[in-house]
């Protein structure tokens, strides 16, 4: 995420332009424009496409050798003769082999997915940050709202002689601080803009459909195990490991040798013949090569092995993670929901009743502009409050279900 702030500000300094007009996005659209354009997918579908191009690399054969020969070979003539050898493995090492690209494949899809499932997280939480400063900005127009109408009658009672120029410093501080609040907040705002669009990376400039911020409730109640995407991913760095214990293992199996010869022979055979020097003899030859000396190799092997462990323990490391992270999630998710739940019952009617009495025994003059600041404050912090836990509460519901988010989609 400080990566992208980086950028984000980046951008800010030198394309500023982009901040004022924005197109509307929904959070599902947003998620596909990002899926169509981000630049880290693009690395990640260029990887399954190297898998898809290198599928059919299992069936390499080694080279054809051709050797020639020429000299004294069947008598004291010169004679010449041309082989031809190709090595062949047994059909259960190309299978072997055929299984691991096969495996890698997958794992590339799955690679792909587990940065979607990232992305999606991604643009999850900067849609509920841009969510929460749009509402934050409402806050402070209201407070801003209030504090000079304050402002305006501290100096109205000054002029009059009603009150002392005490009231109308402190009316004016809390109006100045209200505004650099909000022109603070107005550039966080174009800071979150920009890392937005920079995950969608189109050429229209985006911003939230302003609805969605006030939600409760994950998609899903468990931990879905195993169907996690990451969980899904790890399950097949195991297959990729095991799939490479049978191609070390294959490299045993013995190879087939087929030897063609062509000769020719001058002078008198051994069947009391003489042939010229376009005669030509042929024969065959079938040889199998043992791995006779394999302690390389199950040495190997026994690595492999040692990785395979390795292997299945990171897939057990993860899963407790994540189902850590649910639990301890969810856990917040309850308190979250339970404060929030009790601001949308009493304390937001409670902060509307301070405000308005407040207000009221202020102008009838009843109570001092002290007395009225503390109440105001007291007021839009209960409301702060509220949208500060709505914030926690929907991080809550994103990583919730985020962790529980099985569904792979490889279009």
């Amino acid at each position: 995420m400080e990566q992208f702030i980086t950028i984000a500000a980046t951008f800010f300094i030198f394309i500023s332009p982009v901040i004022d007009a924005q197109t509307p996005i929904s959070l599902e659209n947003a998620y596909k424009k990002a899926l169509e354009n981000n630049l880290d997918l693009k690395t990640g579908k260029l990887h399954i496409d190297y898998q898809d191009r290198i599928k059919g690399s299992y069936a390499v054969i080694d080279p054809l050798r051709i050797s020639g020969e020429v000299g004294q070979i069947s008598s004291a003539y010169t004679d010449n003769k041309f082989s031809v050898e190709q090595t062949l493995r047994m059909p259960g090492f190309y299978k072997s082999q055929q299984k691991v690209l096969a495996a890698q494949q997958k794992n590339a899809v799955l690679s792909l997915e587990v940065q979607k499932w990232q992305l999606k997280r991604e643009i999850a939480l900067l849609y509920n940050e841009l969510n929460y400063q749009s509402e934050k900005e409402k806050l402070l127009l209201k407070a801003d709202s209030l504090y000079v109408n304050y402002y305006r009658r501290a100096a109205l009672r000054l002029k009059k002689g009603e009150s002392n120029i005490l009231e109308k410093t402190t009316a004016e501080n809390y109006r100045s601080q209200a505004r650099i609040q909000l022109e603070n907040l107005k550039k966080d705002r174009e800071i979150s803009l920009y890392q937005f669009n920079y995950l969608l990376n189109d050429e229209v400039a985006y911003d939230i459909q302003p609805s969605g911020f006030y939600h409760s409730f994950p998609d899903e109640s468990q931990f879905s195990g195993c169907g996690s995407i990451p969980l899904q991913h790890l399950e097949e760095q195991k297959n990729i490991e095991k799939a490479k214990l049978n191609a070390e293992k294959s490299k045993l199996l013995p190879t087939i040798s087929l030897t063609y010869n062509n000769a020719s022979m001058f002078g008198n055979g051994a069947d009391n013949h003489f042939y010229g020097r376009s005669a030509r003899f042929h024969s065959g030859m079938i040889g199998v090569g043992i791995p006779f000396f394999n302690g390389a190799q199950k040495s190997v092997m026994e690595g492999q092995k040692i990785i395979i462990l390795i292997a299945e323990n990171n897939y057990e490391v993860a899963y407790k993670i994540l189902k850590n992270q649910y639990q301890v999630s969810f856990s917040a998710f309850e308190k979250l929901k339970n404060e929030t739940d009790y601001y949308k019952t009493e304390g937001l009617k409670n902060a509307e009743t301070i405000l308005k009495t407040a207000d009221r025994l202020y102008s009838e003059g009843e109570i001092n502009y002290l007395e009225w600041s503390i109440l105001v404050s007291q007021s839009l912090d209960i409301q702060n409050r509220f949208i500060d836990a709505q914030k926690a509460l929907n991080e809550k519901v994103i990583e919730l279900n985020h962790l529980t988010d099985s569904s792979l989609k490889t279009n």
